[in-house]
């Protein structure tokens, strides 16, 4: 029984399963996927105020949207993760079950990894068993997902120095923990992707040889609020995303040759 009543569906004596990120803001449970960033956003706002009702208006979603989400999240993962709390001054409220608490503190850490551009060290023992489905596709805020192979690795202390194979002639070098290595079971001829947000993609306006530095062209110009968005062309079928200020913008155009700067600390890499 989990506190507050709510029945758990643990197996005893089944190994615990580890609860993984598969994407930037997605979620699964070995092979299954299990929640993405909105289910997790709708139980934060739950512990936060309390109400199915409330967490709907803070997610700007309707009552029957988000109860269908926790209902749904539930029934993939095996577990309550909320309960009713009733009695007390002004009635029940809902609260978070242990699973609730567990799948939002892992959450809350990995966004914190993101934003330091690592990958995530911590591991969940998770909670029951799900059915065989497949991954969803990848979401995330990142203007840029590009796909690749481990070329080498090359440990340098606690961190390693991961190449990875765009193209036949271009490669990416991108720093990670030893511990993200070891997790993500990274090896040479491993296939990989990247997730590189457009602010991490800076212009170099004298290049010169040396690592993630890529010269392309300007395949479109987009503005939006004062600053242009560009998708330049550094391989066939290669495309980054970058941002940069409206006053910045005067010398390009589209067609024009540009180099670019991926700075190796700022990409988050991952596996399916």
């Amino acid at each position: 029984m989990t506190k507050g009543g709510g029945a758990a569906t643990e197996t005893e004596g089944r190994p615990a399963t580890r609860l993984n990120v598969r994407t930037a803001i997605g979620f699964g449970v070995e092979q299954h996927a299990l929640a993405d960033e909105r289910d997790l956003q709708l139980l934060g706002h739950v512990h936060r105020l309390g109400s199915i009702t409330a967490a709907a208006r803070a997610a700007q979603v309707t009552y029957k949207t988000a109860w269908d989400r926790l209902r749904k999240l539930q029934a993939r993962l095996g577990q309550p993760v909320i309960i009713a709390a009733k009695g007390g001054r002004g009635g029940g409220r809902t609260l978070l079950s242990e699973s609730g608490h567990a799948l939002l503190r892992y959450y809350e850490q990995v966004r914190r990894e993101q934003d330091h551009a690592t990958g995530p060290e911590v591991e969940l023992e998770a909670v029951g068993s799900l059915p065989p489905r497949p991954l969803p596709l990848r979401k995330t805020s990142a203007r840029n997902h590009l796909q690749g192979t481990v070329a080498s690795i090359r440990r340098t202390g606690i961190r390693d120095e991961i190449s990875v194979r765009l193209h036949d002639t271009l490669v990416v070098s991108v720093n990670i923990t030893h511990a993200s290595t070891l997790a993500l079971g990274l090896k040479s001829g491993v296939a990989v992707y990247m997730l590189i947000k457009a602010p991490a993609v800076r212009f170099v306006r004298e290049p010169h040889a040396q690592p993630n530095v890529f010269s392309g062209q300007i395949s479109s110009m987009r503005r939006v609020q004062g600053q242009q968005e560009l998708e330049i062309q550094i391989a066939p079928q290669v495309y980054l995303v970058t941002v940069i200020n409206q006053n910045e913008a005067g010398f390009l155009r589209k067609g024009g040759q540009v180099s670019v700067y991926i700075d190796p600390d700022t990409v988050i890499l991952g596996v399916d």
